[in-house]
């Protein structure tokens, strides 16, 4: 389990996050537009990458006939509605999580999921909680490759190495004396930078 986060029992700082919600032929055509447009013009992208308990959020559109099937043997399902899948791990609480979300992000929010059957809007936050949970389906398991670290843990991390490299060019040549009050001054620069590695306190 040390290199999974459960969404289910909170293990690790990522958890697990996905929503599945069903939109008729018109929706799929302007969310799969949205999409496009997201992806394309990157800039969109930058409010979400920011924020801190965000290490990763994706959409998908499956239409109705291109679910996969295990085996030949498998009947073809019939389905009313292409679905939208939200896919997402974040770091924290849940509710804090949606609340953020759609304080930040909700106007994206609202451009792709509101051609989901019955969707509330983004604001007020309450509907949209219910609505959530009504769509969502926990993970059983997924892979994290630094389950104990926060986006803020891993950010801070790089820094850290970034200015360890740095030292260990600049202190080659570095008298003993001098070494040490180099060396000390960098501990006092990145102290507040090591986090805590480890899964969220209970």
């Amino acid at each position: 389990m040390a290199d999974r986060a459960s969404n289910k029992d909170g293990l690790g700082k990522a958890v697990t996050f996905n929503v599945i919600t069903p939109m008729n032929r018109f929706g799929t055509c302007v969310v799969r537009l949205a999409l496009w447009i997201f992806d394309r013009w990157k800039s969109t992208q930058n409010t979400a990458k920011a924020l801190a308990f965000l290490p990763f959020v994706h959409w998908v559109v499956v239409k109705r006939d291109c679910f996969p099937r295990v085996d030949d043997g498998q009947p073809t399902e019939k389905l009313n509605y292409d679905y939208l899948f939200f896919l997402s791990t974040f770091n924290g609480p849940w509710g804090p999580y949606i609340e953020a979300f759609a304080d930040v992000l909700y106007v994206p929010l609202d451009i792709v999921w509101f051609w989901s059957i019955r969707y509330p809007m983004a604001r007020p936050v309450g509907p949209l909680k219910t609505y959530i949970k009504r769509n969502q389906v926990e993970s059983d398991h997924s892979y994290s490759a630094y389950p104990g670290a926060s986006v803020r843990d891993v950010r801070a991390s790089l820094e850290v190495r970034r200015e360890l490299e740095q030292f260990a060019k600049t202190s080659l040549d570095l008298a003993p004396d001098k070494f040490a009050t180099e060396f000390n001054r960098l501990l006092m620069s990145v102290q507040n930078k090591l986090g805590t590695f480890g899964p969220i306190p209970e």
